[in-house]
C-alpha cells in the first residue's frame, strides 16, 4: 500500500476510465482519505491536508513561550505531516525539559556577507525569546506550529536521532504516519508513483535506479516486479544508501541491491574491474579519494573556485556549483553534520558494463522548483538552472550507454523548469537517433511545452516539437490536480548502431 503526501486528489470510477485526470480532480472534494480507482493504482490512497490554521499560543505579554527553531528542510517535512526530529533542530530556548510546550518556527536562509545564503546560526544556539534576541528576526512571522518536547534541550543536542517535538497544533494539518503499519504503508507523492509505473518493470529484469535515494521509487519498482528480478539502486551519498537499505528491509524487499556510486561515473571503464568494495565504518565517512571539491578546506572562496576550475580540467565529469561552495562554507563553520557520521555498511561500485540493464530510471538531481511546500528558492539563478541542465545531460549520457537495445529509459524531475525537462528531451532525441518517446501508462499529468526560449544573452533553449507534447507528462502545482511540480519522459532504445 502506498500513499501520497500533501496530495488532495483521487478519482471515483463511473464506467470506463477515459479521463483519469478529471476523475482525480473531482473525487476528494469531501473526503480526506480516498482510494484511487485508476487501473493499476488501486493500492494507492490519497490523503488530503488542510490549512492554513490560526494558532493561539496563549502567551501572556512579557512572557514569551519556549521556542524551538528548525531547519528549512525539517519545516517543510513538518508541513507535510512529519514530527520534528532531532537532526532538524537548530536552536532552542534555555531550560527546556521533556514535556514542555514549545512554539516551533523555521530558520530561513538569509543573504550572507559573501553574497551567498545561510541560516546565520549554528546548531545548539540558545534562544532568549525577547525581541532583543539577535535571532528574533530569524523566526518572527514564520511559526509553523506548537508541540510537546519529547526530550530535554540537552538531550536534543546530545543524540543523533529520535523525535524532538511531537507536533500537536500545526499551521497545516496532515495525518502523521510515523510508526503506523511500518512496512505496509509508505508516504509518497502521486507523480513519483506514476514514474515507477511509466518504467513498466517486468519480473526477472535487471533495472537500474541511478539516483535512488531516499528509495521511494526503488521500492515502488520492486513491488511492481513482485520482488522478482534485480534492482540496482545507486546514490553518491553513503548515508542515503543506508536509508535505501533500511526502507527495503522495512518493506521486506529482497530484489534490491544498493551501491554507493556517482551517477556521472555509472559506466564502468574498460580497464577497470567491476569488483565492489565493502566499506564498514563507525567513524565519519571520508569523501571520495579523487581530488574533488568535498576535500577542499574552504578558507579562501576565491582560491576554492580556482582549484575547482583546475579540478574540472583534470576530470570533466566533476560538477561543482556555487551552491556547493556555500554548502562547504557552512560545513566548515558548523561541522560535518550527521550526514557524515552515521557509519554503517555500503558497497562502492566502479560502475557497470554498457548495455547491461533492461530499464533505467533517472530521477535526476534538479532545482526542485516543483516541491511543495517550498519555503526557500533564493539560491537558484538563471545560471544555476542552466548548470542543472548540463549536469542532467551528462547523467543521461550515462543512462543511454547502460541500457540495452530494446530497453527503456524513464527520465523524471521534481521541477517545473523547462530547461531541465523539455530541453533535456530535445537534447536526447537530437543526440541519440535511436531513442524515441513512448506512451506512458497511466497518463495523469498534462502535456509538455512546445517551442523554446531565447535568453537575453542569445542562448536558445529548444523544447518539444508539435506531436511530442502528449508523449510526456508535466505535473503543474497550480493545476486543479494539485500535485507537486513534476516531469516524466519515457524513451525506448532502438538499435544503437544506427
Amino acid at each position: 500500500m502506498k500513499e501520497t503526501g500533501f496530495e488532495d486528489c483521487t478519482m471515483a470510477e463511473d464506467g470506463p476510465n477515459d479521463n483519469p485526470t478529471n476523475e482525480l480532480e473531482d473525487s476528494l472534494q469531501n473526503s480526506p482519505i480516498a482510494k484511487c480507482q485508476i487501473p493499476g493504482l488501486e493500492y494507492v490512497l490519497f490523503v488530503k491536508g488542510s490549512g492554513p490554521h490560526s494558532i493561539d499560543y496563549g502567551v501572556a505579554p512579557g512572557a514569551p513561550p519556549k521556542e524551538v527553531i528548525v531547519s528549512r528542510k525539517c519545516a517543510e517535512a513538518v508541513l507535510r505531516g512529519a514530527q520534528v526530529f532531532v537532526p532538524g533542530v537548530m536552536a532552542c530556548s534555555a531550560h527546556v525539559e521533556k514535556g514542555d510546550a514549545v512554539a516551533v518556527s523555521v530558520a530561513i536562509e538569509q543573504h550572507g556577507p559573501d553574497g551567498g545564503w545561510a541560516i546565520g546560526m549554528t546548531r545548539g544556539t540558545v534562544l532568549q525569546g525577547l525581541q532583543t534576541d539577535p535571532y528574533y528576526s530569524e523566526r518572527y512571522g514564520l511559526y509553523i506550529g506548537q508541540g510537546i518536547t519529547k526530550m530535554s534541550r540537552a538531550g536534543i543536542f546530545r543524540v543523533s536521532e529520535g523525535i524532538a517535538v511531537d507536533m500537536n497544533n500545526r499551521v497545516f494539518k496532515l495525518p502523521s504516519f510515523h510508526d503506523v503499519l511500518e512496512g505496509e504503508i509508505f508516504l509518497q507523492n502521486l507523480p513519483s508513483i506514476v514514474a515507477a509505473h511509466a518504467l513498466d518493470p517486468q519480473k526477472g529484469e535487471r533495472i537500474l535506479d541511478m539516483c535512488a535515494a531516499p528509495g521511494g521509487k526503488t521500492t515502488a519498482i520492486a513491488i511492481l516486479m513482485k520482488d522478482e528480478g534485480e534492482i540496482v539502486a545507486a546514490d553518491r551519498s553513503h548515508n542515503k544508501v543506508l536509508d535505501i537499505q533500511k526502507l527495503a528491509a522495512e518493506m521486506s524487499l529482497t530484489c534490491i541491491t544498493t551501491y554507493k556510486l556517482d551517477a556521472l561515473k555509472a559506466v564502468r571503464r574498460r580497464n577497470e574491474s567491476n569488483d565492489n568494495v565493502t566499506v564498514q565504518s563507525s567513524e565519519p565517512l571520508r569523501f571520495h579519494e579523487e581530488k574533488t571539491f568535498s576535500t577542499v578546506q574552504v578558507l579562501n572562496p576565491e582560491k576554492v573556485r580556482n582549484e575547482i576550475v583546475s579540478n574540472e580540467k583534470e576530470n570533466e565529469r566533476t560538477y561543482v556549483s556555487k551552491a556547493d561552495i556555500r554548502k562547504s562554507n557552512r560545513r566548515m563553520r558548523n561541522g560535518p553534520g550527521r550526514n557524515q557520521c552515521l557509519g554503517g555498511r555500503v558497497e562502492n561500485s566502479k560502475g557497470f558494463d554498457p548495455d547491461s540493464f533492461d530499464r533505467v530510471l533517472l530521477d535526476a538531481p534538479c532545482s526542485a522548483l516543483g516541491l511543495r511546500p517550498r519555503l526557500f528558492a533564493g539560491e537558484e539563478t538563471v545560471g544555476s538552472l542552466r548548470n542543472h541542465a548540463k549536469y542532467q545531460r551528462r547523467m543521461f549520457d550515462q543512462a543511454v550507454k547502460l541500457v540495452r537495445p530494446g530497453g527503456v529509459i524513464v527520465y523524471s524531475t521534481c521541477t517545473i523548469n523547462p530547461g531541465e525537462n523539455e530541453a533535456l528531451v530535445r537534447y536526447a532525441l537530437d543526440t541519440y537517433k535511436f531513442l524515441s518517446l513512448a506512451q506512458q501508462h497511466p497518463r495523469i499529468g498534462g502535456p509538455g511545452l512546445i517551442g523554446g526560449y531565447e535568453f537575453p544573452d542569445g542562448y536558445v533553449e529548444e523544447w518539444l516539437r508539435p506531436g511530442e507534447e502528449e508523449l510526456v507528462q508535466r505535473f503543474d502545482p497550480s493545476s486543479p490536480l494539485d500535485t507537486i511540480g513534476f516531469f516524466i519522459a519515457k524513451f525506448v532504445v532502438g538499435p544503437k548502431n544506427i
